[in-house]
C-alpha cells in the first residue's frame, strides 16, 4: 500500500486542503474561458477536491490517479453526492495506454513534483489535448527540501523559468503564472511558508 493509499480515508478531513482547492478552482475560472471546455481531465486527482470545486463548470470530468484507495474515495463521494459526470479511474498516464478521449483542459495540483520525468508527462498531456486546449499546473515553488518532513525523492518544487522552458519545448505557450496559495507548515519548531504557483499554458502544436 502506497503512502497515498494510507492517507486516502482521512484526506478530506484537512480543512486547508479543501480551502486551497476552492482557491485554485477560482483562479482557473478567472483565467480560462471554461464555456469552451467540454471534457476536462484532472491528473493526480487524489480524492478529487479540485474537481469537486469545479463540478458545475464542466459537462464531463475524468479523474485519474494511480492510488486505488484515493480512487475508491472519489467514487464513494460521487455516489453519495449523485454526481454522474465524473469518471474516476485508477490510471498512470506514464505507464498505461493513452485514453481514447481528447480533452480541452488538463489540470493537476501538487502532483508534478512527484513525477520524475516531467518532460514525458508534458508530452502525454500534449498528445491527449485538443488543439488550443490548456494545461494548468499547480505546484510548489522551488524549496529547500524541508517541505516533506520525511525522506522524499521527487522534485523540490519548480523554478518558473526552467518549467517555462519545459512547457515550451513540449508544445505549450505560457499564458499565466501566479502564486495562488501559500502553505504554512511547522518544521523544526518554526512555521515555514511554501508558496504554490498556478501555471496556465496553451497548446500551440
Amino acid at each position: 500500500m502506497s503512502e497515498f493509499d494510507e492517507k486516502a480515508a482521512t484526506w478530506d478531513k484537512d480543512p486547508t486542503k479543501v480551502e486551497r482547492a476552492k482557491i485554485f478552482a477560482e483562479i482557473i475560472r478567472n483565467k480560462i474561458d471554461l464555456t469552451k471546455v467540454e471534457m476536462a481531465l484532472e491528473y493526480g486527482s487524489g480524492t478529487g477536491l479540485l474537481s469537486f470545486s469545479l463540478a458545475h463548470d464542466f459537462h464531463d470530468i475524468t479523474l485519474m490517479d494511480d492510488s486505488l484507495e484515493m480512487t475508491k474515495v472519489t467514487n464513494d463521494k460521487c455516489e453519495r453526492l449523485d454526481i454522474r459526470h465524473f469518471h474516476p479511474i485508477k490510471y498512470d498516464l506514464l505507464v498505461d495506454e493513452l485514453p481514447e478521449h481528447q480533452f480541452e483542459l488538463i489540470y493537476t495540483a501538487m502532483t508534478m513534483h512527484h513525477i520524475d520525468n516531467t518532460d514525458a508527462i508534458l508530452k502525454r498531456f500534449n498528445t491527449i489535448l485538443n488543439p488550443g486546449g490548456h494545461i494548468v499546473l499547480i505546484d510548489l515553488v522551488t524549496e529547500d527540501g524541508s517541505f516533506h518532513n520525511f525522506e522524499f525523492h521527487g522534485h523540490l518544487g519548480f523554478d518558473k523559468d526552467e518549467l517555462d522552458a519545459k512547457i515550451e519545448a513540449n508544445g505549450f505557450e505560457l499564458i499565466n503564472y501566479q502564486i495562488g496559495y501559500t502553505i504554512n507548515a511547522e518544521r523544526n519548531g518554526e512555521m515555514r511558508d511554501y508558496p504554490v504557483f498556478v501555471l496556465i499554458a496553451k497548446k500551440t502544436n
